[in-house]
């Protein structure tokens, strides 16, 4: 069954309407690496939020096991190897190198995503377009 040309492209421009993608840039925070979004943001409610080095390494994963609808407490900023409420690790964190490339991404319904690297005493270099 063939659908007609402008069915298919009222239903392609549909679909991609329906989410928006933000960045995300990790900074230091008392102390630790915490992601947050670089200006605007969605609702923040994440069902899943990952670090993975540029190698393809999952160094960082929490989930909330379901997409949760808003309203829900923003969950920004998010802190490196601390789930936020209402999720838990699926991998648990592992120490950061030094020089690696991190990439990093969130899910809510719509997508984030930033990179970064760092080096010891948490001086961190956002990376941008590395996706």
């Amino acid at each position: 069954m063939r659908l007609p040309l402008s069915v298919g492209m009222s239903l392609a421009l549909a679909l991609t309407g329906c989410s928006y993608h933000y960045d995300l840039r990790a900074v230091e925070l008392n102390g630790t690496i915490a992601f947050v979004p670089v200006k605007d943001k969605g609702t923040g409610c994440f069902s899943r939020f990952t670090v993975e080095s540029d190698e393809g390494e999952i160094v960082w994963e929490v989930m909330a096991g379901q997409y949760l609808p808003p309203p829900c407490e923003s969950r920004f900023p998010i802190l490196y190897a601390s789930p936020p409420p209402g999720m838990t690790e699926k991998v648990k964190a592992k120490p950061l190198r030094a020089g690696v490339l991190y990439k990093i991404e969130g899910w809510d319904g719509d997508s984030y995503s930033g990179a970064f690297r760092f080096r010891q005493g948490i001086v961190i270099q956002n990376v941008e377009n590395a996706r």
